[in-house]
């Protein structure tokens, strides 16, 4: 251990302890000079004169015009730190803790620059010389010393600026674990920053929405303008960098390409999911059925993850017909186990009288379709919807009513004539709008053809199959919803991503 230099000690622990945020980012080994690799070797007696040493040199500095404060912290706290560095055997044990400890700072400090290296590498195969400079402001920022990010950038390969960037994939890569972690670490230290209130346990609710409200691209935009003008206006510290670097993934990964918000929910789901598997197996094992108290306590734990009531209701149904379990959602109501969907075959359907809406006159209806057109394991590929129109006399009504507060519908694509597109969580029935000259409107726009979907038909036909006397021309798609007397309602507007041209 070398002797004590002040002025070595000012500019290499003080200046750093204070540019990282106080001496909750340090450690005792750091603050009285003690190399961790030192604290076998040396005894007692040296340790404990290096820490009069450290303490009459705080002294001194009480009144020093930039580490004051921080002296002032360092001067409160220390018989509580120097403690444990006094006596080999808890010298020892603190210096196995304040490696650990190292360890995990130590990713947290290379976090932003290893960010950074890997957007460039996966841009460019490598990193280009002219973005070597900016490295190093984004590693200073995570407090790191020149010395350090040149270490590594080493470990990377260089190319000339000349280099072209590497073709971009037609959809971007699904999220990584290692950046789940990064959001459930950043996450849970927003929670403890901010120490009480509810779990923040996604994105999503942060910004005080559940998993069902993924697809409203326009609120989740203004809900992350809230969060990063709040961060705005805090003073630097803790808490405002977690929210800056929440409102990156927010931003990146909310309101980017649409494959990353369904990989986000679904790794969200799988998540919850693998939490409550072995609880609802617990629950339905004596009797083959989720009870109503078992379904509406495990139904919360759901939400409380961050699941929205209906894919939470909708994943416990699915749990519980793994175990080939029936659920009681209500006292006295057992829904049977569901259970798998054969391949359609052209059975004849029982007659059986059923309530059904007024048919809208005007509109095309794509649920009247004979079993015969139906795709079976004889005729697999997709068949072109068999549409009828119904007719009224004059005058029209202009559609079904339309309403706001319905979730929005995310186009992904309409390869080949076929449109697919997200349903949210709870929706069942949608309204596709075609038109040749524009883009439609709005839901009910009177220049477009209005042609309802079920969830049922788009998964058995792999999608909505525009007709080919229709194309090419723009599609949108609404979410739909059945009122109390049975009156369907479309969504009031189109979401962001709800259309689409259709080749």
């Amino acid at each position: 251990m070398q002797p004590f230099n002040s002025n070595d000690y000012r500019k290499r622990v003080l200046a750093a302890v204070d540019r990282r945020g106080g001496p909750s980012t340090s450690d005792s080994f750091e603050l009285y000079d003690i190399p961790l690799d030192d604290a076998e070797r040396i005894s007692d007696d040296q340790a404990v004169g290096r820490i009069e040493a450290v303490w009459a040199f705080w002294q001194k500095q009480r009144d020093h015009p930039k580490y004051r404060g921080l002296v002032a912290e360092l001067v409160a706290s220390h018989d509580a730190r120097s403690k444990p560095l006094r006596y080999s055997t808890s010298r020892i044990a603190e210096a196995r803790a304040v490696a650990a400890q190292r360890g995990q700072r130590d990713a947290g400090r290379y976090e932003l620059l290893d960010n950074a290296i890997e957007r460039l590498t996966e841009r460019y195969g490598g990193i280009p010389e002219s973005k070597r400079a900016g490295l190093f402001d984004i590693g200073a920022m995570g407090g790191l010393a020149p010395a350090e990010i040149e270490a590594r950038l080493s470990r990377h390969h260089a190319v000339g600026d000349a280099a072209t960037p590497a073709p971009q994939p037609a959809a971007p890569a699904p999220i990584s674990e290692q950046r789940l972690s990064q959001i459930t670490r950043l996450l849970g230290e927003f929670d403890r920053i901010r120490s009480g209130g509810e779990p923040t346990p996604t994105l999503l609710a942060l910004l005080h929405l559940s998993l069902d409200d993924a697809t409203d691209a326009e609120e989740i935009e203004a809900r992350i303008e809230m969060v990063a003008e709040r961060a705005r206006e805090m003073p630097a510290g803790p808490m405002r960098a977690v929210l800056d670097e929440l409102v990156v993934h927010c931003r990146d990964i909310l309101l980017g390409d649409i494959s990353r918000i369904i990989a986000y929910r679904k790794a969200v789901s799988e998540s919850v999911a693998d939490y409550l598997r072995p609880r609802v197996r617990a629950a339905v094992l004596v009797e083959d059925v989720l009870r109503h108290g078992d379904y509406e306590f495990l139904l919360e734990e759901a939400v409380d993850r961050g699941l929205g009531h209906a894919g939470a209701r909708q994943l416990l149904h699915d749990l519980a017909g793994e175990f080939g379990a029936a659920v009681e959602s209500t006292p006295g109501s057992i829904a049977p186990a569901p259970v798998a969907r054969p391949q359609p075959t052209p059975v004849p359907q029982p007659v059986t009288p059923q309530p059904t809406p007024a048919p809208v006159p005007g509109r095309i209806d794509t649920t009247r379709r004979t079993p015969r057109r139906q795709r079976t394991a004889e005729n697999p590929a997709p068949v072109a919807p068999i549409l009828t129109r119904e007719t009224a006399p004059p005058p029209a009504p202009s559609g079904p009513p339309t309403v706001p507060g319905l979730p929005a519908i995310a186009m992904f694509g309409a390869g080949g004539g076929v449109l697919t597109f997200a349903w949210p969580p709870g929706v069942t029935e949608a309204m596709v709008y075609l038109r040749h000259d524009a883009p439609p409107a709005a839901p009910g726009d009177p220049s477009a053809v209005a042609v309802k979907i079920t969830n049922s038909r788009y998964h058995l036909d792999g999608g909505f199959i525009v007709p080919a006397d229709s194309r090419p021309c723009h599609a949108a798609v609404a979410s739909c919803r059945r009122a109390p007397n049975g009156t369907l309602e479309v969504a009031a507007d189109f979401g962001r991503r709800s259309r689409i041209e259709v080749p």
